[in-house]
C-alpha cells in the first residue's frame, strides 16, 4: 500500500482524468445537440421503427433528454474540481470559528467543507436534480416547450442549466450566497425608492 502522499497523488490523477473525460463528453454531446437535427430518430420512433441506433440518438440529440445529459455531465466536473480543491484552509477556518465561539458559521463552514468533499457522482446527481428543478418550472410556465425546437433554445439552455449544474455540483453554499446577496442588494434598491 503506497504512502498518504502518493494516493492523494493518484486520487488527483483520477480526479483529473475523470473531469477532463466529462469536459470532452459535455463539448461532443453538446455539438452533437447543436449540428444534428433529431427529428429523423423522433419520428422514425412514432412510426414503430425502434431500433437502438434510433432510440440512442433521439436520447442524446433532442433537446430536453441532451440537457438533461449535459446537466449531469456539468455536475460531475463541478463535483471533481471541488475535489481539487485544498481543503486545509477551510478546516482552519472552521477551527477558528469554533475557538471563537460562532457556531452559525462553523455549522455553515462545515456544510460548505462537506460538500466540497463529497463523491463527484453525488455532485452529479445535484447536477440532474438541477435539471429537474429547472424543467419542472418551464413546463409549468410553457405547455409544450419542445414542440419545436432551434439551436438558439438548446445553445440558452444548455448554457443555463449546465452553469447552474456545475455550481451546486462544485459547491451548492456558493449558490446560496448567490441569491443571498441578490436578495439584499433588492432589498436595498426597494429601501431606496
Amino acid at each position: 500500500m503506497g504512502s498518504p502522499s502518493h494516493q492523494t497523488r493518484n486520487n488527483r490523477t483520477l480526479l483529473m482524468v475523470l473531469g477532463i473525460a466529462s469536459m470532452l463528453t459535455w463539448v461532443a454531446l453538446f455539438s452533437a445537440g447543436l449540428l444534428i437535427d433529431s427529428e429523423p430518430y423522433r419520428t422514425a420512433l412514432a412510426k414503430q421503427d425502434v431500433t437502438v441506433h434510433n432510440l440512442v440518438l433521439a436520447a442524446l440529440l433532442y433537446t430536453p433528454t441532451s440537457v438533461a445529459l449535459l446537466s449531469m455531465l456539468a455536475g460531475l466536473m463541478g463535483g471533481c474540481s471541488s475535489l481539487m480543491y485544498d481543503h486545509e484552509d477551510l478546516e482552519e477556518q472552521v477551527q477558528s470559528a469554533e475557538k471563537e465561539g460562532n457556531q452559525q458559521l462553523v455549522r455553515r463552514l462545515t456544510l460548505r467543507l462537506s460538500y466540497l468533499s463529497e463523491s463527484p457522482f453525488s455532485s452529479m446527481l445535484r447536477g440532474f436534480l438541477v435539471y429537474l428543478a429547472i424543467i419542472s418550472g418551464i413546463l409549468l410556465a410553457i405547455s409544450n416547450p419542445f414542440e419545436v425546437t432551434s439551436a438558439d433554445q438548446f445553445i440558452r439552455l444548455a448554457g443555463l442549466f449546465s452553469v447552474i449544474a456545475f455550481v451546486m455540483g462544485y459547491d451548492p453554499t456558493r449558490f446560496e450566497d448567490l441569491i443571498d446577496t441578490l436578495s439584499s442588494l433588492s432589498h436595498k434598491a426597494a429601501g431606496k425608492k
